[in-house]
């Protein structure tokens, strides 16, 4: 009963908004996030962002990463509704230099399409004029970072969007760009903003979308426990958007709203981790385990009305 809801919802949203409302919303399938460590600490990962998946948590991250990664996520959102995967592969160049792939991919299917037949202002039910479509969004993003001096380094994506749905598609060409600075031992500041220039999306239909820029700040503190053999990361990040999202976004002052995201992790001997953090004043915990490069990650994320979330990511560093 859930399940068919969401997926008459979510066909109503896409036959019925306006080409302003669509603009706020043409990236949401971005904002899902990667690798089920971050979404367990809460998604407040922009000052961590310290394996594979910092192409998309922040590209700066990447800088200073040894050897190559490749991180696969696999995620069931509100039940079964929404499949969400992802995938990175990451390669140092040399001198703190690294390059990185990271692909993102949301897919719904058996959305309910309705022509309904209109008769002297009578609209009348037909079930053969129903059809079921998908709902298919993805993007690619090559990234780059390297360290500009001891403390801080630099990163950016060239990120290329595509989506589909039923007969119907578009695509995009956008750029992030991010920065890491250590303000002393432990203590990091990050940045991140999404689609600095604007991604304008081009449809088959001459339609026209556009996402626009996000803003992405993080603090993150690390710090050893040798009583414990292991190591605790508080992080926290806001998001900052210029759309006038004041339905869907936390707070606002003005025409800027912003999300607020917290995250804690414990890590023993980089074997066993257990995290847990508050995405938009959701809970969300995880944990995870690593046996030599290998780690699998698991994360838990609570909706206030909808199902909930489960994630479960694999990497492998060589």
């Amino acid at each position: 009963m859930m399940r068919s809801a969401i997926l008459v919802l979510l066909a109503a949203l896409l036959m019925a908004l306006p080409a302003g409302a669509a603009n706020k919303y043409a990236g949401e399938f971005l904002t899902h996030g990667v690798g089920a460590r971050a979404l367990g600490m809460g998604s407040a990962f922009v000052g961590v962002a310290d394996d594979a998946t910092a192409g998309y948590w922040n590209p700066a991250g990447l800088a200073g990463l040894d050897g190559e990664a490749v991180h696969l996520m696999h995620s069931e959102t509100f039940g079964d509704v929404v499949n969400y995967d992802t995938g990175a592969y990451v390669r140092s160049l040399g001198q703190g230099s690294t390059f990185a792939l990271t692909v993102v991919r949301l897919s719904i299917d058996d959305i309910p399409f309705t022509d309904f037949e209109e008769q002297d202002g009578r609209i009348y039910y037909d079930v053969s004029r129903i059809t079921l479509e998908s709902d298919s969004e993805a993007a690619m993003l090559l990234s780059y970072a390297r360290p500009v001096s001891e403390r801080i380094s630099v990163g950016g994506n060239l990120k290329v969007v595509s989506k589909q749905i039923g007969p119907n598609s578009c695509y995009g060409l956008g750029f992030d760009v991010g920065a890491q600075y250590e303000v002393l031992g432990g203590l990091t500041l990050g940045a991140n903003i999404q689609d600095v220039t604007t991604t304008f999306l081009a449809w088959d239909t001459k339609e026209r979308e556009k996402i626009m820029p996000t803003a992405k700040l993080g603090v993150a503190y690390v710090r050893q426990i040798p009583s414990m053999d292991g190591r605790i990361v508080l992080a926290a990040d806001a998001y900052f958007r210029f759309e006038r999202r004041w339905m869907a976004d936390e707070y606002h002052v003005g025409d800027v709203t912003f999300d607020t995201h917290y995250g804690l992790e414990f890590s023993y001997r980089d074997l066993v981790a257990v995290r847990g953090g508050l995405a938009i004043g959701q809970l969300t915990a995880g944990a995870g385990i690593g046996i030599g490069g290998f780690v699998v990650d698991y994360a838990y994320g609570k909706h206030e009305y909808l199902d909930s979330s489960h994630r479960v990511s694999a990497a492998y560093v060589f």
